[in-house]
């Protein structure tokens, strides 16, 4: 069953935990100010959970507008990876707006449903500039891995919730013409 609408699944509470000590740890391990798990909205990326460091700059459940040429926004719209350096030295990202407040390093991925809809993307983001060395991009692509891995069981979850609801609606169905062909033997009879 594929009718399912990927933006009205809810991430658990759990999960959500589970993924808040992810983006604790991939900064706490590579000294990075911020890492994030950003949720695409139809007009909007929502800060879906940030880590909890000290220099982060970003707020949990805080929104921003698509079209205004963000990080993640590229890595959605490529459907790849991207790293920035230097974004000050970069003359296609010097005016990225994540530059107001002071991210000038990035690098990010983006995270899919089983079915092929973009969740939003996993990044982090570094207030000076950053050559990202292969076991912080190993970390980063482990913990992608993790959080793609809960959204299909997410999903798969939603499916069966989905599929639940319409064999229940296919038995209320069943019973009410069982009911009615019972009416029709009892007046015939």
């Amino acid at each position: 069953m594929d009718n399912i609408d990927t933006g009205n699944i809810n991430i658990q509470d759990d999960i959500g935990q589970s993924w808040q000590e992810i983006v604790n740890l991939i900064s706490e391990i590579s000294a990075i100010p911020a890492t994030l798990i950003m949720r695409l909205h139809k007009q909007e990326l929502e800060v879906f959970t940030r880590c909890h460091c000290p220099n982060n700059p970003y707020t949990a459940k805080e929104r921003e507008l698509l079209g205004f040429g963000l990080y993640c926004e590229a890595v959605i719209n490529g459907k790849k990876e991207l790293i920035i350096n230097n974004a000050l030295s970069d003359p296609q990202w010097c005016n990225n707006p994540d530059i107001k407040l002071g991210m000038v390093a990035y690098f990010g991925m983006p995270l899919h449903w089983p079915n092929g809809d973009i969740f939003g993307t996993i990044c982090m983001l570094d207030n000076q500039p950053q050559q990202f060395d292969n076991p912080t991009k190993q970390l980063l692509r482990r913990f992608h891995n993790i959080i793609e891995t809960d959204l299909n069981k997410v999903y798969q979850q939603a499916q069966l919730v989905s599929e639940n609801k319409e064999l229940l609606q296919r038995l209320d169905d069943a019973k009410s013409e069982f009911k009615k062909l019972q009416q029709q033997l009892n007046q015939n009879v």
